[in-house]
């Protein structure tokens, strides 16, 4: 494994699958990515907080990363990736794994208006 990265167990991967709450039309063509894999990258990506070009390039855990990247797209649009992440930490609420008392929030890559070309928005 990459740095401590421990790929999606039988068991994590069930549960994100069922998460999903999905149905994939059926292979026509070119075979569909291993979203197992695509997972493995995506929160490879999340939990290093690296740059896509760091995905380690180990096909046997990990998908390309731009096919990563395509795919977070997609079911960022489709509010799949938004329901997996809200479900995964309901669960963890709910098993107490997560302590909400002990969240900060970081806004120093907030999206403002002229924030980029040196003209802040007056508030």
């Amino acid at each position: 494994m990459s740095s401590g990265f421990y790929s999606l167990s039988d068991e994590q991967w069930l549960l994100i699958f069922s998460l999903m709450d999905r149905k994939f039309p059926p292979e026509r063509g070119v075979p569909r990515s291993d979203l197992r894999k695509v997972w493995n990258s995506l929160l490879f990506v999340l939990t290093r907080g690296c740059r896509w070009i760091d995905l380690p390039r180990d096909l046997t855990v990990f998908v390309p990363r731009s096919t990563a990247h395509k795919w977070l797209k997609q079911w960022s649009l489709e509010g799949v990736f938004d329901k997996v992440m809200s479900g995964l930490l309901q669960i963890a609420v709910h098993q107490k794994r997560l302590d909400l008392s002990q969240i900060a929030v970081d806004g120093s890559f907030s999206p403002l208006a002229g924030r980029r070309s040196g003209n802040r928005a007056r508030l």
